[in-house]
């Protein structure tokens, strides 16, 4: 997710680090195979953050603490050559498919990985991105897609794992591992991130550091970024 937004807004919890909490344990293959199964059934559709958005448009929170209005779709796709289970997803300025509106697309691509007991949440960014606006209505050109065609870095994969009531997955960015140039000062800023998927909800957290922990870009609250669909896709 991160690393589309910074597309959007040039320029991407604290003074310091906050403590982690412990990793989870490693999911058995059982879980791992639930968590992808889960994972099919509780992503896609329309999504936004309207309900989080205006409760922080009206509450007393600081500026940089109130989270922005979004929009995002996901849609499940098939894509020979790829392994896992793919989602195409979409971000627009205004929820709409109005191509002026649309300001990134990509894929996401969920791979179990049962050496390290969780499953990958990867995102693919299309080399030629605008070309892509909208593909989710012809389904059809994902079988011309190929791995040539995507870029993408493992080091910024979030690890997740089911939780203990099997009621959401989660996990996030290994810290200080996925790293990109800030464009307007040409240091390396680190991806802080973390996603909660539930049925319907969709959250993360989204922000940039610098080397010694510093805010770089997103919003200072440690509440996530709270997506929730509002409609179904055709």
């Amino acid at each position: 997710m991160l690393k589309y937004v910074l597309l959007f807004v040039v320029g991407f919890i604290g003074a310091a680090f906050a403590i982690s909490p412990p990793a989870p344990a490693p999911m058995s293959s059982g879980d791992i195979e639930k968590s992808m199964s889960l994972i099919s059934r509780w992503i896609g559709g329309n999504y936004s953050t309207k309900a989080q958005y205006e409760a922080d448009q009206a509450s007393t929170k600081p500026d940089n603490e109130k989270h922005r209005m979004m929009y995002q779709l996901f849609k499940r796709v098939e894509v020979p050559g790829f392994e896992g289970v793919l989602f195409f997803e979409q971000g627009s300025r205004d929820g709409s498919t109005d191509p002026d509106m649309i300001w990134r697309s990509g894929l996401v691509q969920v791979i179990p990985d049962a050496k390290a007991g969780v499953v990958r949440y990867r995102e693919l960014a299309f080399k030629d991105q605008t070309s892509w606006h909208n593909a989710h209505m012809t389904p059809e050109k994902f079988k011309t897609l190929t791995r040539d065609q995507v870029t993408w870095d493992e080091a910024c994969d979030f690890l997740v794992t089911l939780s203990a009531d099997g009621k959401s997955i989660s996990g996030p960015i290994p810290k200080l591992k996925c790293s990109r140039i800030n464009d307007g000062t040409g240091e390396r800023i680190y991806a802080e991130d973390t996603i909660v998927i539930k049925p319907g909800e969709f959250w993360f957290l989204g922000r940039y550091v610098d080397a010694k922990g510093q805010h770089v870009w997103g919003n200072e609250s440690d509440e996530l970024n709270k997506l929730v669909k509002f409609a179904d896709l055709p």
